[in-house]
């Protein structure tokens, strides 16, 4: 073993007499590998030496050489560490691919091609490795050699026996045998898959997928609505008559427009029907017996025309006095009475055939509170003889509702016919601009008074309806709407919150009211009071509205939705959220706040 070692020690000579390149490497410097090792396996085994060069020892058709990739992974890994590989192989495919990325390859087997050769060496000897050249592979003594004798063909063997009588064949054939055992055969080998690796990187594809779905597919859509409030602005304004103050208007003083006069006469007719009803010669009222009943202890009595209503409001009298006596230990007194039904109801209404109602009860309409629970009637009998058959006149109160009627009509006809009057000068003018009649306030338009035409000897005249007609000046002041509404849109934004926007402006919430009228400088002060919408402004372009966003994406990035849906709902900014997930069933907000998105909409209009 000592004469080995020596041997070993010296510097080898190639056949060709050139000194020989060979290394000693301690073996704690090399690291061996199997044939199913992963590049990650191979690293941790790198990772784990301290030296700076390593020496990886890779039987053949490992799978470190089944790909380039493979090679270059460990190469940069080690190299990250600040270590150096080296490979000894004896795979031509892995020294190919060793070769092309630039990692040196060295040549060193035992008789077998294994790498225990390696691990059978004790700790004190001394590794020996070769370099690979291009064109051949080194080895040591050990290794098998290539005889140096001229192997012999057949022809030869043949020919070298040439006059012998005999041939022994079975040499022949074993020579010839030998020499086939010594040509190299290609061998085509299927390397089966390892099965726990197979296993475990499908388990990993699995588990790696499954996470993929979890965190990256997941995804919420939040729809936000703003908080919304009403905005209101009161503005004073002047209307300047146009022609007296033209050139204090040509100066475009601020908070005054112009303001044009305007009058008409308004008339109108209206019929009014008459209301006074009557029973005709034909007409007749209902009547029959009724029994009166007295709870009290005393006697009570009755007067003629007396009255007694159904729940129905239809008022029978009685014709005569009576006296109903008082209650007694039989009971209740009673007595029995005729009744006539009047010809208007208690809502005046006419009765007539309807006062021939079935049995029923009566009240007395004259006693209050519980009285009329103590003193009652009741028929047993249907009431007979009623009639309806009625004629209507004109009483006094139609007259007075006519009068009252048309003063109504021809007041709202004077606001209308005050616009079709401006509408028609505009036109005539030429003029384009959208004008508005002041209004809203009593001193707005001037009224003057109600001339009223009716025939005063149409009372108690059966006629159904009458004529009434009337006429009445109107005038007033009308003003560019579209300048009016510019200076409150201009007052309404400059009184907008910084943080919000505006949403709408209620044109039609537009009220004025006269607080000074200058007859002598036509000059009218009002002050004009607009109401508007603004709501929070959640514009993920602006930078309030992106800071909102990611301010909620940032809290609620994996909280229970519910728990998300509280937290949103209690910020300021919003009056309404809802949450929308995918899939479905996913119970909380996505960990990944790409996931996240927004839509917003208007805020609902306030009230």
């Amino acid at each position: 073993m000592v004469a080995k070692k020596k041997q070993n020690e010296k510097k080898p000579v190639s056949s060709s007499g050139d000194e020989d390149n060979s290394k000693l490497v301690p073996p704690k410097k090399v690291v061996y590998a199997e044939i199913d090792d992963e590049v990650t396996t191979l690293y941790d085994k790198v990772k784990q030496t301290n030296s700076k060069g390593i020496y990886i020892v890779v039987p053949k058709r490992a799978i470190l050489f089944q790909s380039l990739v493979n090679l270059q992974i460990l190469k940069r890994k080690a190299e990250d560490d600040g270590k150096e590989i080296f490979l000894i192989t004896n795979d031509k495919n892995g020294i190919h691919l060793a070769q092309k990325i630039g990692i040196e390859v060295y040549d060193k087997a035992n008789p077998e091609g294994k790498s225990s050769l390696f691990a059978s060496e004790g700790e004190d000897e001394k590794l020996k490795i070769t370099p690979l050249k291009a064109s051949i592979n080194a080895v040591d003594e050990e290794a098998p050699t290539r005889m140096a004798e001229k192997k012999l063909s057949i022809g030869e063997i043949l020919r070298k026996i040439k006059g012998r009588t005999s041939i022994d064949i079975s040499k022949i054939k074993t020579a010839e045998k030998k020499q086939d055992t010594q040509k190299p055969k290609s061998k085509f080998v299927i390397i089966a898959p390892n099965r726990h690796a197979l296993i475990a990187m499908v388990s990993i594809t699995l588990i790696i997928l499954l996470v993929i779905i979890y965190v990256a597919l997941p995804g919420v859509t939040i729809y936000l609505t703003p908080t919304a409030s009403v905005l209101e602005k009161s503005v004073n304004i002047t209307l300047a008559d146009a022609q007296r103050n033209r050139a204090e208007l040509e100066t475009h003083p601020s908070h005054e427009i112009a303001s044009y006069p305007i009058s008409t006469r308004v008339s109108k007719a209206i019929t009014q029907p008459a209301t006074g009803k009557k029973f005709s010669d034909k007409g007749a009222n209902a009547g029959g017996n009724i029994i009166i009943y007295n709870t009290l202890n005393t006697d009570r009595p009755l007067v003629t025309q007396t009255r007694f209503q159904t729940k129905d409001g239809i008022v029978f009298r009685i014709a005569d006095d009576v006296i109903v006596p008082g209650a007694d230990s039989t009971g209740p007194g009673q007595i029995e009475a005729y009744v006539i039904a009047d010809q208007l109801d208690s809502t005046g209404s006419i009765v007539g055939a309807r006062g021939n109602i079935e049995p029923t009860r009566f009240f007395l309409p004259g006693l209050k509170g519980e009285n009329q629970n103590k003193v009652y009637a009741e028929s047993k009998v249907a009431m007979k003889g009623g009639v309806t058959d009625y004629m209507t006149f004109v009483t006094q109160q139609d007259v007075e509702a006519a009068k009252t009627r048309i003063k109504d009509e021809l007041t709202k006809t004077a606001i209308e016919e005050l616009r079709k009057a401006i509408k028609d000068k505009a036109a005539i003018a030429g003029q384009t601009s959208t004008y508005d009649l002041l209004q809203g306030d009593s001193q707005a338009i001037t009224t003057g008074e109600v001339a009223i035409q009716v025939d005063e000897t149409l009372i108690d005249k059966q006629i159904s309806e009458f004529q009434v007609t009337g006429y009445m000046d109107v005038s007033g002041v009308y003003y560019d709407h579209d300048a009016m509404l510019e200076i409150l849109k201009d007052e309404l934004l400059l009184k907008k919150s910084p943080q919000k926007e505006l949403l709408r402006i209620n044109e039609g919430s537009t009220t004025y009211r006269i607080f000074q009228r200058d007859e002598a400088a036509g000059k009218i002060k009002i002050t004009a009071n607009i109401k508007g919408v603004e709501q929070y402004q959640i514009d993920p372009e602006k930078e309030n509205g992106a800071q909102l966003l990611e301010k909620i994406r940032e809290h609620v990035a994996g909280l229970d939705i519910e728990e998300a849906k509280v937290y949103i709902q209690n910020l300021p900014e919003i009056n309404k959220v809802e949450i929308n997930s995918w899939p479905a069933w996913s119970p909380t907000i996505p960990s990944l706040t790409d996931n996240i998105d927004f839509k917003i909409s208007d805020a609902v209009e306030a009230q």
